[in-house]
């Protein structure tokens, strides 16, 4: 549920152009009768969506009309799976003496995921989950950002 914050001075503003009473636009947008007034003493306060989406369409104006921050933020993207440094991460697997199949092993992975994955060619990107990382990192006792392609 968004909050936005609406600016007491601009809903005066447009509930007077609209030629409204304080009363009526609180009963308009399903407010006790007092709403309005209290909140045009606000300089800034926040407002649940609802009552925004029901203020733009009684008085016919738009999100930023009402507010110092008009629109919402985007909502979050699903982050890409982290790019692996193949190199390093078999330069660090062999300087553990460890082979591609010990490693799954150690780090519970899929068998065949380490020799796969050191079989990508130098200029393919190499996408692994967090936790794959996570793991592979612990096993090889390093921070996961090392395993990370810059």
């Amino acid at each position: 549920m968004q909050l936005y914050l609406v600016d007491g001075a601009r809903l005066r503003t447009l509930r007077e152009r609209a030629s409204l009473t304080q009363e009526e636009l609180s009963e308009m947008i399903g407010q006790n009768k007092s709403w309005a007034s209290e909140m045009e003493l606000e300089s800034r306060v926040h407002v649940l969506e609802i009552v925004v989406s029901r203020l733009t369409k009684v008085l016919g104006v738009e999100v930023r009309d009402l507010t110092t921050f008009p629109d919402p933020p985007d909502p979050p993207g699903v982050p890409e799976d982290p790019s692996l440094d193949v190199e390093k991460l078999r330069a660090l697997r062999e300087e553990a003496s460890l082979s591609p199949e010990e490693l799954d092993e150690l780090a519970e992975l899929e068998p065949g995921s380490v020799a796969m994955v050191e079989g990508a060619e130098p200029s393919e990107e190499v996408r692994a989950s967090v936790d794959a990382i996570w793991s592979i990192a612990q096993v090889l006792k390093v921070s996961p950002t090392v395993l990370l392609r810059k």
